[in-house]
Protein backbone atom coordinates (compact mmCIF):
# COMPACT_ATOMS: atom_id res chain seq x y z
CA UNK A 1 0.00 0.00 0.00
CA UNK A 2 1.23 3.49 -0.82
CA UNK A 3 2.23 5.75 2.06
CA UNK A 4 -0.67 7.82 3.31
CA UNK A 5 -0.18 11.60 3.18
CA UNK A 6 0.47 13.49 6.45
CA UNK A 7 2.39 12.77 9.62
CA UNK A 8 0.93 11.82 13.00
CA UNK A 9 2.73 10.78 16.18
CA UNK A 10 1.81 9.13 19.46
CA UNK A 11 3.99 8.87 22.55
CA UNK A 12 3.25 7.04 25.81
CA UNK A 13 5.17 7.90 28.99
CA UNK A 14 4.51 7.18 32.67
CA UNK A 15 2.74 10.55 33.10
CA UNK A 16 0.37 10.21 30.13
CA UNK A 17 0.14 10.24 26.35
CA UNK A 18 0.85 12.76 23.60
CA UNK A 19 -0.74 12.77 20.16
CA UNK A 20 0.42 15.20 17.49
CA UNK A 21 -0.09 15.81 13.78
CA UNK A 22 0.59 18.52 11.25
CA UNK A 23 -2.21 20.40 9.46
CA UNK A 24 -1.51 20.24 5.72
CA UNK A 25 -4.17 18.61 3.57
CA UNK A 26 -2.79 17.72 0.16
CA UNK A 27 -3.77 15.55 -2.77
CA UNK A 28 -0.93 14.81 -5.15
CA UNK A 29 1.13 17.97 -5.45
CA UNK A 30 -1.78 20.27 -4.57
CA UNK A 31 -2.22 21.78 -1.09
CA UNK A 32 -5.97 21.75 -0.53
CA UNK A 33 -5.90 23.25 2.97
CA UNK A 34 -3.43 24.52 5.55
CA UNK A 35 -5.79 24.07 8.50
CA UNK A 36 -6.88 20.43 8.46
CA UNK A 37 -7.06 19.17 12.03
CA UNK A 38 -5.92 15.53 12.32
CA UNK A 39 -5.86 15.17 16.11
CA UNK A 40 -9.19 14.76 17.89
CA UNK A 41 -10.47 14.37 21.41
CA UNK A 42 -13.16 11.67 21.45
CA UNK A 43 -14.78 11.36 24.88
CA UNK A 44 -11.81 10.60 27.23
CA UNK A 45 -9.60 9.42 24.39
CA UNK A 46 -7.44 10.90 21.67
CA UNK A 47 -7.21 9.99 17.99
CA UNK A 48 -4.54 11.12 15.55
CA UNK A 49 -4.25 9.94 11.99
CA UNK A 50 -2.78 10.14 8.54
CA UNK A 51 -4.45 9.40 5.24
CA UNK A 52 -7.70 10.57 3.69
CA UNK A 53 -9.02 13.46 5.74
CA UNK A 54 -12.69 12.61 5.18
CA UNK A 55 -12.12 9.04 6.37
CA UNK A 56 -10.41 10.28 9.54
CA UNK A 57 -13.32 12.62 10.25
CA UNK A 58 -15.84 9.82 9.61
CA UNK A 59 -13.99 7.42 11.93
CA UNK A 60 -13.97 10.06 14.65
CA UNK A 61 -17.74 10.52 14.37
CA UNK A 62 -18.34 6.76 14.26
CA UNK A 63 -16.18 6.22 17.35
CA UNK A 64 -17.94 9.01 19.26
CA UNK A 65 -21.32 7.39 18.59
CA UNK A 66 -20.12 3.85 19.33
CA UNK A 67 -18.45 4.83 22.61
CA UNK A 68 -21.65 6.56 23.78
CA UNK A 69 -23.75 3.56 22.73
CA UNK A 70 -21.42 1.14 24.55
CA UNK A 71 -21.49 3.19 27.74
CA UNK A 72 -25.28 3.59 27.69
CA UNK A 73 -25.83 -0.11 27.04
CA UNK A 74 -23.26 -1.37 29.58
CA UNK A 75 -23.78 1.40 32.17
CA UNK A 76 -20.03 1.83 32.67
CA UNK A 77 -17.18 3.63 30.95
CA UNK A 78 -15.41 1.84 28.12
CA UNK A 79 -11.71 1.15 28.66
CA UNK A 80 -9.08 2.45 26.25
CA UNK A 81 -8.23 -1.11 25.21
CA UNK A 82 -11.89 -1.96 24.54
CA UNK A 83 -12.37 1.28 22.57
CA UNK A 84 -9.25 0.52 20.50
CA UNK A 85 -10.57 -3.01 19.83
CA UNK A 86 -13.91 -1.50 18.82
CA UNK A 87 -12.10 0.76 16.34
CA UNK A 88 -10.17 -2.27 15.07
CA UNK A 89 -13.44 -4.13 14.46
CA UNK A 90 -14.95 -1.14 12.63
CA UNK A 91 -11.90 -0.94 10.37
CA UNK A 92 -11.88 -4.71 9.71
CA UNK A 93 -15.61 -4.79 8.95
CA UNK A 94 -14.91 -2.30 6.16
CA UNK A 95 -11.94 -4.19 4.71
CA UNK A 96 -13.49 -4.39 1.23
CA UNK A 97 -14.13 -0.64 1.18
CA UNK A 98 -11.53 0.47 3.72
CA UNK A 99 -11.08 3.74 5.50
CA UNK A 100 -7.81 4.97 4.01
CA UNK A 101 -6.35 6.08 7.33
CA UNK A 102 -3.66 4.97 9.73
CA UNK A 103 -4.73 5.72 13.28
CA UNK A 104 -3.02 6.29 16.61
CA UNK A 105 -5.46 5.91 19.52
CA UNK A 106 -4.75 6.59 23.17
CA UNK A 107 -6.21 7.14 26.60
CA UNK A 108 -5.81 6.45 30.31
CA UNK A 109 -7.12 3.37 32.17
CA UNK A 110 -6.81 3.36 35.98
CA UNK A 111 -4.05 6.01 35.82
CA UNK A 112 -2.16 3.88 33.27
CA UNK A 113 -1.48 5.37 29.82
CA UNK A 114 -2.47 3.26 26.79
CA UNK A 115 -1.38 3.80 23.17
CA UNK A 116 -2.48 1.79 20.14
CA UNK A 117 -1.68 1.93 16.43
CA UNK A 118 -4.13 0.73 13.77
CA UNK A 119 -3.72 0.26 10.03
CA UNK A 120 -6.58 0.69 7.50
CA UNK A 121 -7.60 -2.98 7.88
CA UNK A 122 -7.80 -2.95 11.67
CA UNK A 123 -4.49 -4.45 12.78
CA UNK A 124 -4.10 -3.37 16.41
CA UNK A 125 -0.71 -2.88 18.06
CA UNK A 126 0.04 -1.70 21.60
CA UNK A 127 3.19 0.45 21.59
CA UNK A 128 5.09 3.10 23.55
CA UNK A 129 5.48 5.40 20.56
CA UNK A 130 4.40 5.43 16.94
CA UNK A 131 4.52 7.51 13.78
CA UNK A 132 2.19 7.05 10.81
CA UNK A 133 1.87 8.58 7.39
CA UNK A 134 4.29 9.67 4.71
CA UNK A 135 6.48 11.55 7.19
CA UNK A 136 6.73 8.61 9.59
CA UNK A 137 10.18 7.50 8.42
CA UNK A 138 11.72 10.80 9.47
CA UNK A 139 9.66 11.13 12.65
CA UNK A 140 10.39 7.60 13.89
CA UNK A 141 14.12 8.29 13.70
CA UNK A 142 13.72 11.25 16.05
CA UNK A 143 11.52 9.22 18.41
CA UNK A 144 13.91 6.25 18.50
CA UNK A 145 16.88 8.49 19.24
CA UNK A 146 15.32 10.48 22.08
CA UNK A 147 12.40 8.55 23.62
CA UNK A 148 12.45 7.39 27.24
CA UNK A 149 9.47 5.88 29.08
CA UNK A 150 10.47 7.84 32.19
CA UNK A 151 10.48 11.27 30.51
CA UNK A 152 7.98 13.81 31.77
CA UNK A 153 4.80 14.48 29.81
CA UNK A 154 6.07 17.97 28.93
CA UNK A 155 9.29 16.44 27.54
CA UNK A 156 7.26 13.93 25.51
CA UNK A 157 5.21 16.81 24.10
CA UNK A 158 8.39 18.63 23.05
CA UNK A 159 9.71 15.41 21.49
CA UNK A 160 6.48 14.98 19.50
CA UNK A 161 6.74 18.56 18.23
CA UNK A 162 10.40 18.03 17.31
CA UNK A 163 9.57 14.82 15.40
CA UNK A 164 6.72 16.47 13.49
CA UNK A 165 8.95 19.45 12.65
CA UNK A 166 11.59 17.07 11.27
CA UNK A 167 8.91 15.43 9.10
CA UNK A 168 7.65 18.78 7.86
CA UNK A 169 11.18 19.60 6.70
CA UNK A 170 11.46 16.40 4.61
CA UNK A 171 7.90 15.43 3.61
CA UNK A 172 6.05 17.54 1.04
CA UNK A 173 2.61 16.38 2.24
CA UNK A 174 3.28 17.56 5.81
CA UNK A 175 3.29 21.14 7.06
CA UNK A 176 1.40 24.24 8.18
CA UNK A 177 1.55 23.89 11.96
CA UNK A 178 1.16 21.19 14.56
CA UNK A 179 -1.81 20.13 16.69
CA UNK A 180 -0.85 18.53 20.00
CA UNK A 181 -3.15 16.68 22.42
CA UNK A 182 -1.96 15.52 25.84
CA UNK A 183 -3.83 13.33 28.31
CA UNK A 184 -2.28 12.95 31.76
CA UNK A 185 -2.88 10.13 34.24
CA UNK A 186 -5.66 12.16 35.92
CA UNK A 187 -7.47 12.20 32.54
CA UNK A 188 -6.89 15.92 32.10
CA UNK A 189 -6.88 16.66 28.38
CA UNK A 190 -5.04 19.62 26.88
CA UNK A 191 -5.04 20.57 23.21
CA UNK A 192 -2.93 23.24 21.59
CA UNK A 193 -1.76 24.46 18.21
CA UNK A 194 1.94 25.11 17.55
CA UNK A 195 2.60 27.34 14.51
CA UNK A 196 5.38 26.14 12.21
Amino acid sequence: MEELPSTAIGIKVNEGIVLAAERRLSYGGYVLSKSAKKVYNVDRFGIAGAGLFGDLQALTRIMTANIKEYELHNERPISTKAAAKLLSIILYQNKYTPFISEIIFGGIDDSTPQLYVLDPLGSLLDDVYAAVGSGARVAIGVLEAEYSQSMQLSQAKELAIKAIKASIERDITSGDGIDVLTIDTRNIINAEFVPY
